[in-house]
């Protein structure tokens, strides 16, 4: 009788051992998918900022052609000639225009270190210009992180 009444032990079934194993298991995946879900939030918002700040930049680049295209049409209606038409251009646009590669350029700030780069020919003969690029590059250096050692294989 006194194997039956023995009082501060538990009695744990194995059902009850599941059940707290599945209940940590739980817990341990929900707290893994609540980091994951912060992770693609912040990775969402970088990417919505990229998105904007190639907008912005590209808007500008429309302004500048908008710009470029009346100066150039005034050009066109002035001059008579090629050379007085590449001249006159050559003074409208001043530094946006490079004479050697007879090309109109401008770079746009976007986040992250990165530039729009519109590059525009004038053409007399078609009352305007053609876009020769229109394309992002990365315009800052960035370093590497390698403060993490990895093995290099020597």
């Amino acid at each position: 009788m006194d194997n039956r009444q023995s009082g501060g032990r538990a009695n744990i079934g194995t059902s009850s051992l599941i059940l707290i194993f599945i209940i940590l298991c739980l817990t341990i995946f929900g707290l893994l998918s609540l980091s994951s879900a912060g992770s693609d939030w912040n990775l969402a918002r970088k990417n919505a900022q990229s998105v904007k700040g190639y907008y912005e930049a590209d808007g500008q680049a429309v302004e500048f052609t908008a710009m470029v295209e009346e100066q150039l049409g005034e050009c066109l209606n002035i001059s008579s000639s090629e050379e007085a038409y590449l001249h006159l251009v050559k003074e409208r646009l001043g530094e946006y225009y490079h004479e050697e590669t007879n090309t109109i350029e401008t770079d746009l700030d976007m986040l992250y270190g990165q530039k729009l780069h519109v590059a525009l020919e004038p053409c007399r003969e078609e009352k305007g210009y053609r876009i020769l690029a229109w394309n992002v590059y990365q315009s800052e250096d960035y370093e590497i992180d390698r403060s993490m050692p990895v093995w290099s294989g020597n």
